[in-house]
């Protein structure tokens, strides 16, 4: 039986000692806060316990339109519920790893660990330090919020997507700096909660990462909600003392005033404090270096998660924690990236997987495109929820499909059909005999693959 140490126990290093223990191996993970790592207690969960409350909250404002009369009562949101809820979600799920810990025979260890050498590490914890010996090391200790440079946080006006979520009370305004999937999530959580919300984003449109088509209606959505959107927009100053942030738009100057400023222009992986100059350990600013195995350059220390760079999502760090673990345990295989959902919680939702429609057209040149909007959708109109489209794109000479992005209802919820189709590499010819149930909103996948091939039939 051999001994592996996991550093960092959110999403790669929980699954990677799960893993190990499940293959025999005696496992030890250390990690300074409650398990989960920043997805469970300051990211994925809480914040879509967050956006449920204030999808609900505008969902009852619009009873009316169900021909459902809320009488007398004034529909208000109570904050300090709220956060009681995002917490017992939380620590219903903290519990359940917990849980996993003690099944698979982890011994977890609450502190921080750094290199002493390739086998050796330093643990500090609140009243004691001690050293561990393990013959392979996997290292998962996450990322942290990248600040100004010129305005790091303060946690008092200047915050990061961690304090936004435990606000004592819901703000008057919000500036956001950065308008990606955390600063747009954040947008649709307080603007729909009554909050003067403004988004700065240096790039032309939000959502940099998304075609401009499927941005441009989250887009419109937020400036519906109230929002006020600042692209191709650098802020050039903030000012802590008055509360305002000078921003510059082509030359143009302006002051946005606001109760709380949000940086979120993205994350670096927490490496500094882990003594990889001690043995050598290759890495950069953007994560440490790895090979397909997630071995890094000293053969019995792996990496995997945020740490790394690359795609920085949960269920991306799942797989690689999955796959560290085994290669550690002597059993090769690497991480097949071809088919990773991109999930935004926004509203609507978005939702995507494979290439976007300019990354395949820069690809294969002249593609075939698809698209089905939701307003044609049954299942849409009976839910009131007509906003969007799923876009398909599709390669021409053999028909394989390439990407799907839905803007709309459950977005990230039938991202999961495409899903599949991209990772067993399914070609048009075998989907458009599909039977799709109706009425739901799966039919409009279904509808936008036909509509690549020319057979639309309900648009």
């Amino acid at each position: 039986m051999a001994s592996i140490a996991i550093i960092g126990g959110g999403p790669a290093g929980y699954v990677a000692a799960i893993t190990a223990a499940q293959h025999g191996q005696q496992v030890t993970l250390i990690d300074k806060g409650p398990l989960g790592g920043t997805c469970l207690n300051e990211g994925c969960m809480p914040t879509k316990s967050l956006l449920e409350s204030a999808g609900v909250y505008s969902l009852v404002k619009q009873a009316n339109k169900f021909g459902i009369r809320i009488v007398s009562n004034q529909i208000e949101v109570d904050w300090d519920t709220v956060q009681q809820r995002k917490n017992t979600v939380v620590s219903s799920l903290v519990q359940g790893i917990q849980y996993l810990m003690k099944k698979n025979r982890i011994k977890v260890i609450n502190g921080t660990a750094s290199f002493l050498s390739s086998r050796v590490l330093r643990i500090d914890s609140e009243d004691k330090q001690e050293e561990l010996t393990s013959d392979k090391i996997i290292i998962a200790s996450g990322s942290e919020p990248v600040s100004l440079p010129f305005a790091p946080f303060n946690k008092e006006w200047i915050i990061d997507s961690s304090q936004a979520m435990s606000l004592k009370k819901i703000p008057s305004s919000l500036l956001i700096i950065g308008g990606g999937v955390i600063g747009c999530e954040f947008a649709s959580i307080f603007s729909r909660l009554g909050t003067k919300v403004t988004i700065v984003e240096m790039a032309e449109q939000l959502l940099p990462g998304e075609d401009d088509d499927i941005a441009s209606i989250l887009h419109k959505q937020l400036k519906k909600d109230q929002v006020k959107i600042h692209t191709s927009t650098t802020v050039i100053d903030l000012n802590a003392v008055q509360k305002k942030a000078i921003l510059e738009n082509d030359g143009a100057i302006h002051e946005v005033e606001a109760e709380f400023v949000l940086v979120s222009i993205g994350r670096r992986p927490r490496i500094q404090a882990l003594g990889l100059g001690n043995i050598g350990v290759q890495y950069s600013r953007q994560g440490i270096h790895i090979d397909e195995q997630m071995q890094t350059n000293i053969p019995n220390i792996y990496a995997c998660g945020d740490v790394i760079g690359g795609i920085q999502l949960a269920h991306v760090a799942f797989h690689e924690g999955k796959v560290a673990a085994l290669n550690a345990c002597g059993l090769e295989t690497q991480v097949n990236y071809r088919a990773v959902p991109r999930c935004i919680y926004t509203s609507p939702e978005i939702a995507s997987v494979g290439l976007t429609e300019k990354q395949a057209r820069e690809q294969y040149g002249d593609i075939r495109v698809g698209e089905f909007p939701f307003s044609a959708n049954g299942k849409a109109l009976i839910t009131n929820e007509q906003i969007g489209k799923v876009k398909v794109t599709i390669e021409p000479e053999f028909g394989e499909i390439l990407g799907i992005s839905i803007v709309g209802p459950h977005a990230t919820e039938l991202i999961g059909q495409g899903t599949v189709m991209l990772q067993a590499e399914l070609t048009t010819d075998l989907m458009v005999d599909l039977i799709a149930a109706h009425p739901t909103l799966s039919e409009a996948l279904h509808e936008a693959l036909l509509s690549a091939v020319g057979h639309a039939v309900h648009v």
